[in-house]
């Protein structure tokens, strides 16, 4: 089921269910923004702004965020894919946050994957993964840490005994691909464990 998560300093949670209807809409509180828990969850503000002045800049990174904005002034400062202020057409914004939220997307730190394409979300930049490159980034974003034998068997399914060298090539590619786009994002090899760095 399609679903995002709400926080708002109005209490417009009934209005918001009524326009979002096919979404389950779970709410959540200022100290939860703070904590940033969040990973990769479809995430609507409505705010005044002054909520956004403490929340960690990676909260926007790994997460879609779309931000309305209640007063008339917005903070530059903001990193959020989509931001909207009190004067928007409310079809435009359902429109703006249904294709959000239920695009085929993944955020981590500065990438965003849409498909097979990866995406630097500072700097626009872009490349496509193959079907194979994806499924183990995915690996990697999953777990953080993961033993070579096992990405061997999952990411690639070939048997953990097998002597190869194709699991670093498919690093290697990844990792020039992350490089192409400008990414922060580092796969590192170490102990026979391979790892995922900013």
């Amino acid at each position: 089921m399609k679903e995002f998560h709400l926080y708002s300093e109005k209490k417009i949670f009934k209005t918001i269910k009524e326009i979002f209807t096919g979404f389950k809409i779970h709410v959540f509180s200022e100290e939860k923004i703070l904590k940033n828990n969040f990973m990769n969850q479809n995430i609507l503000l409505i705010t005044d702004g002054s909520v956004l002045e403490n929340v960690n800049k990676s909260f926007f990174l790994n997460n879609n965020v779309v931000i309305f904005y209640t007063k008339n002034n917005i903070n530059n400062n903001i990193s959020s894919e989509k931001f909207f202020n009190k004067h928007i057409n409310i079809n435009k914004f359902i429109d703006e946050v249904t294709t959000t939220f239920v695009g085929n997307s993944f955020n981590y730190g500065d990438i965003k994957i849409i498909d097979e394409k990866i995406i630097n979300k500072k700097t626009d930049k872009e490349t496509f993964l193959t079907a194979l490159e994806k499924n183990i980034l995915m690996l990697l974003i999953d777990k953080t840490k993961i033993e070579k034998n096992f990405l061997l068997e999952s990411g690639l399914k070939i048997k953990r005994d097998t002597d190869t060298k194709t699991l670093e090539s498919h690093l290697t590619r990844i990792r020039n691909k992350l490089s192409k786009i400008n990414s922060n994002l580092k796969i590192l090899s170490k102990d026979n464990k391979v790892f995922l760095k900013f």
